[in-house]
């Protein structure tokens, strides 16, 4: 009774939090300017076009480094977490007694404190590979922003603002795999914190996608 109970929570929130993100990617394809990441494509757009024209190279370079070294530590800190509570989950049993004290709802088996932490696991090495991804494009678009005007109808003229959206694309991938990861450590406690963090988090994720 308590598993099925574990299992309707987590798929009511899984539901939750991949729903609201469904929705806000329709948003960005049919109405980009009413999200923060379409008003932010559309900014980076001009922005690298001003770049581009006044010939700031300087500025454009140390922009790209600033994004690659944030999107680098998150990677390294993305990777750093998943295999620590990998470690932690497989060789402890301090995580059992914190489940069974707060646990009220849910199962309180070892095997799926387990599964539990796989999925926050996973979670995480999505965040790595997203934010490895968004250091990829920024790579790219830090050659391709110093391109010669006249060299750029040669190959794509927006290839650069292509690649920096594209990054950025990833770098906003990894952040959410973040913030999923509250509720899914919530989740070692009981699927109720679970849930309630859940309905938290994603009123705040709204919220900040949504301004500016």
């Amino acid at each position: 009774m308590l598993i099925n109970t574990e299992f309707l929570i987590a798929t009511v929130t899984f539901g939750l939090f991949f729903g609201y993100h469904l929705w806000h990617f329709f948003q960005i394809k049919h109405s980009p300017l009413s999200t923060s990441t379409g008003f932010n494509n559309k900014a980076r757009s001009i922005w690298i076009k001003h770049v581009r024209e006044n010939a700031l190279d300087i500025l454009a370079i140390q922009t790209l480094r600033n994004w690659t070294m944030a999107a680098t530590f998150l990677a390294s800190t993305a990777l750093l977490l998943a295999l620590a509570l990998l470690n932690f989950a497989l060789t402890t049993d301090g995580l059992n007694e914190i489940a069974h004290e707060f646990n009220f709802l849910g199962s309180q088996s070892h095997h799926m404190l387990l599964i539990k932490a796989l999925f926050l696991t996973a979670d995480f090495m999505f965040g790595f590979i997203s934010f490895v991804l968004a250091v990829r494009y920024y790579n790219h678009a830090s050659f391709l922003i110093n391109i010669p005007e006249n060299y750029h109808l040669s190959i794509n003229s927006e290839s650069d603002i292509t690649a920096i959206n594209q990054g950025a694309f990833c770098y906003n991938l990894g952040m959410r795999a973040y913030y999923f990861s509250i509720p899914l450590i919530f989740w070692m406690l009981g699927p109720a914190w679970m849930l309630l963090c859940a309905l938290i988090v994603t009123f705040v994720v709204y919220k900040l996608d949504h301004g500016i």
